[in-house]
């Protein structure tokens, strides 16, 4: 496997890489539809994830999922962040 150092952002990141990539959603749909369509766009990137956690804010407003996931390319980070932003209900992602 020949790995790359690419940037992202200010970071140098070695791909192929493993990360927890958590995204926070609000109340507008319930879990089961927030983990659909997130889940969605992790395969319309063309990434596979192997677990899903995830934990509701204290006031039950928000919920953070987190996906586990082997982002290939920078090509592919950006395009997972680009496309995660147009899910209904989200908040945030890192």
């Amino acid at each position: 496997m020949e790995i790359k150092e690419q940037s992202f952002g200010n970071a140098k990141i070695n791909f192929p890489v493993d990360v927890n990539f958590k995204v926070i959603m609000n109340d507008t749909f319930p879990n089961e539809v927030n983990i659909v369509h997130i889940a969605n766009v992790i395969e319309d990137t063309g990434l596979d994830y192997r677990e899903i956690t995830s934990i509701n804010s204290k006031k039950k407003n928000y919920t953070s999922y987190t996906f586990q996931l082997t982002v290939e390319t920078e090509t592919q980070f950006k395009e997972l962040y680009e496309r995660i932003r147009q899910v209904p209900g989200f908040v945030m992602a890192f």
